[in-house]
């Protein structure tokens, strides 16, 4: 049975929720019935509305890892600022001596800042990373169901077919010869 679920999609526009048609099957079959009629200018003076069908799965994978890399963006902003107003403590303390000479503490604070931001971009290419992953692990798997477990059920249920076809017909015909006996 063709159910709304199939072929409309529902979405929300201003409160209201509105169906979108996603498989046009109607205008497939009116298309061809104009061409079967034999005049191609009915066809060409309807419009054609665009066509997509989106990977709400893909989507909400970015979504998911959009989330977590704005997280990840905070922290790195947090940190760099918490750490930079250490920096600027440092050097007003250190204002009466000489600006262009670094003491350790400040170098040792001014070192650390730096590993913690190259830290927190390496894990930021890490979410960017799991979120790649995701997507190509899901369209593999996609393309497995796709080219190898369908058709291998399309076989199985054929076969399934096939061999009950012919449990049928020995039946039928072991019925036959009981009779002519």
């Amino acid at each position: 049975m063709l159910a709304d679920y199939l072929w409309l999609q529902q979405r929300n526009f201003f409160g209201q929720r509105m169906a979108q048609a996603i498989a046009n099957n109607g205008d497939l079959v009116w298309n061809a019935l104009d061409n079967l009629a034999g005049s191609g200018d009915l066809i060409s003076v309807r419009g054609r509305a665009a066509f997509t069908r989106p990977f709400d799965r893909v989507a909400e994978l970015r979504r998911t890892a959009d989330d977590r890399l704005r997280a990840k963006e905070q922290e790195l902003e947090e940190q760099l600022r918490s750490t930079e107003e250490r920096l600027t403590t440092l050097q007003s303390a250190q204002a009466n001596e000489s600006a262009a000479i670094l003491t350790p503490a400040q170098q040792a604070e001014l070192e650390r800042f730096q590993q913690e931001k190259l830290r927190i971009r390496k894990d930021l290419r890490q979410v960017r990373l799991g979120l790649d992953q995701d997507i190509r692990s899901l369209g593999t798997r996609l393309k497995l169901i796709n080219i190898v477990l369908i058709p291998a059920l399309l076989a199985l249920v054929a076969l399934a077919i096939v061999m009950f076809r012919r449990r049928r017909h020995a039946a039928i015909v072991m019925l036959q010869q009981e009779r002519k006996a």
